[in-house]
């Protein structure tokens, strides 16, 4: 039983949202909308609402919000400065004895069916590709008359087929509800409900990118003594966006920032391969260069005879399926003559 008080907490104020609603759909272009708009239409969202069997829930903040890159603090002003990550995520958990396929079994009629018409979506494990959901334990949560319908009128992004046969459709629902092959007699009876999901499946779009409104990415900046946020900027850019004039719209970043005491905060960690310096006050960049690959980490500053240095570990960042690779890269203002 919860406490009947629960408080929202207002200070330091949020510099991610949590619940994902229609709103934040993306308007990129009319047709990466009306995809997602129909996408969403099959999920769940709410405020710290708990996953519901077999059907995707979608949340902000599962990748980011802040990451294991963490934040800084400049002890001289008291703020705090964060990259954060602003893109969907949806997980769908269901109930999932089914025994494992036996690929040395001969194809029923169904699955053959199956991986013509359907596998494109939900995979030839049954487990789901992307938001689709898995359809492992269907007969747990599915009537025969209800996938019926749905598969001859169709539902949300998953298109009608009222032309397939009788036959054709029988044998489809005999194979995604068990009924057309043996279970093996070893397939362990549990005394509770088995389940499983499928993953941390990214809402992206038809053309590759986050399918809610940007910034997709940001570096924040948060004043510890008043709890306010100071500014907040876009963190990266798609270079094939940056060619169409879009303005930067910020990326996925696994890198944090670091700031100095000559007002200067550094952040990598971007899809853009790029390491960038903003000005502490407000934000505004004063500064980038590119990589020989992803930053994955925040900058470390040290000095050398007087003279400051800013090194970074440009390795790819696996969340990002950057290019990998092994480099550390300095940089230093020029000598002074």
């Amino acid at each position: 039983m919860t406490w009947p008080y629960q408080p929202d907490v207002e200070l330091p104020e949020p510099f991610s949202k949590m619940e994902f609603t229609e709103a934040d759909l993306t308007d990129r272009t009319e047709e990466a909308a009306a995809d997602a708009r129909s996408r969403f239409k099959g999920m769940r969202t709410g405020w710290f609402l708990p996953t519901a069997d077999g059907k995707p829930t979608l949340y902000f903040d599962v990748l980011g919000g802040a990451e294991w890159t963490g934040a800084c603090v400049d002890a001289a002003t008291g703020r705090l400065y964060v990259s954060a990550n602003h893109v969907g995520t949806a997980i769908t958990m269901f109930r999932d004895d089914d025994p494992p396929d036996d690929r040395r079994a001969p194809k029923t009629a169904g699955q053959k069916i199956f991986e013509q018409n359907c596998a494109v979506c939900h995979g030839a494990n049954r487990l789901g590709v992307g938001v689709f959901p898995p359809l492992r334990g269907l007969r747990h949560r599915m009537t025969d008359e209800a996938l019926i319908q749905q598969i001859r009128g169709g539902k949300n992004a998953m298109p009608a087929n009222p032309l397939m046969t009788e036959p054709d459709l029988k044998a489809l629902v005999d194979y995604l509800m068990l009924r057309d092959r043996p279970i093996p007699a070893e397939t362990p009876k549990t005394e509770r409900p088995v389940y499983g999901f499928n993953g941390y499946q990214r809402f992206w779009d038809k053309d590759g990118y986050p399918a809610n409104k940007p910034p997709w990415g940001t570096l924040n900046c948060i004043d510890l003594n008043s709890g306010k946020l100071e500014w907040k900027i876009p963190l990266g850019e798609y270079p094939a966006l940056a060619a169409k004039g879009k303005p930067p719209w910020g990326t996925m970043n696994f890198g944090g920032p670091t700031v100095t005491a000559g007002g200067l905060v550094f952040c990598s960690g971007t899809l853009d391969n790029k390491i960038r310096a903003f000005d502490k006050t407000d934000g505004r960049q004063l500064w980038e260069a590119e990589l020989p690959w992803d930053g994955s980490g925040p900058p470390a500053v040290y000095q050398i005879d007087g003279r400051e240095y800013i090194v970074i570990a440009a390795t790819g960042v696996m969340h990002l399926d950057t290019k990998r690779g092994d480099a550390w890269v300095a940089f230093a203002l020029p000598n002074k003559p």
